[in-house]
């Protein structure tokens, strides 16, 4: 989106990102909450976490082996330099999925700090109470709680690991048009996050409008646009897939 707009169109294009924002955020919500028994880590480990009905033995025993050494993997290297072992049973604060902000940080001309960038159009996967906000914070804090990190670092993997084993969800809200990805993201080292998109496009404007923005509103933060011809350039993956079909007829 390599355009520079007049103040007018500006306010037009935040006030259609929001809209279209909030609308593709509440839909990916009810689908994520409809699917959640899917990713239940108590279905998954049973046994091994706290207050969670017994499960198969030898398929809960697998999941939790592969669970600790993705954990000691993780936790042990940068940002975290966690060194506690995964006592058992595990305690599980909450098992809700919660879509978070997807957010990155981009260097501008003539800027000394980067702009946080937000899409309106992807979240990342966390639970309930968890908020990767937060998350951040921790990390960044030199007198951090020891014991919340281990929690946050302990929650999202958890996360990451039944929703990677579980590919019958993936495919099914690609279906829906909701596609799930897995990726690492600043600030947080190697840990993996699981990351929903959505059938809309957004996009960066110009530079120069960026730098206008940031100036006016007094901040470092920025959201990606939604343009109209973005809703317009949609792709059906179904309609695509039966065109193919027929085509090789």
């Amino acid at each position: 989106m390599q355009r520079t707009f007049d103040i007018e169109s500006f306010i037009k294009l935040r006030r259609q990102t929001r809209v279209v924002g909030d609308l593709l955020h509440e839909q990916a919500m009810d689908y994520l909450s409809t699917l959640a028994l899917l990713i239940r880590p108590q279905l998954v480990f049973g046994e091994y976490l706290q207050g969670a009905p017994r499960g198969s033995g030898r398929e809960a025993q697998h999941a939790f082996k592969e669970f600790k050494s993705l954990f000691e993997m993780t936790a042990n290297a940068a940002p975290f330099r966690l060194i506690q072992e995964l006592d058992v049973p595990l305690e599980i604060l909450g098992s809700t999925p919660q879509l978070y902000p997807y957010e990155y940080d981009v260097m501008l001309t003539g800027r000394d700090q980067p702009v946080r960038i937000t899409s309106p159009v992807r979240w990342v996967v966390g639970f309930k109470g968890f908020e990767l906000q937060r998350f951040r914070q921790v990390i960044r804090d030199p007198n951090r709680s020891t014991a919340e990190l281990f929690r946050f670092v302990v929650h999202y993997l958890m996360l990451f690991y039944c929703i990677n084993r579980a590919p019958g969800l993936g495919r099914l809200l690609l279906g829906l048009r909701f596609p799930v990805s897995f990726e690492k993201l600043m600030d947080f080292g190697d840990m993996p996050f699981c990351v929903i998109g959505s059938p809309v496009s957004s996009h960066l404007p110009d530079e120069s409008l960026i730098l206008k923005s940031t100036e006016i509103a007094g901040n470092s933060t920025f959201e990606e646009l939604v343009d109209e011809a973005d809703i317009m350039e949609m792709e059906d993956a179904v309609r695509e897939r039966l065109l193919k079909a027929i085509a090789a007829i």
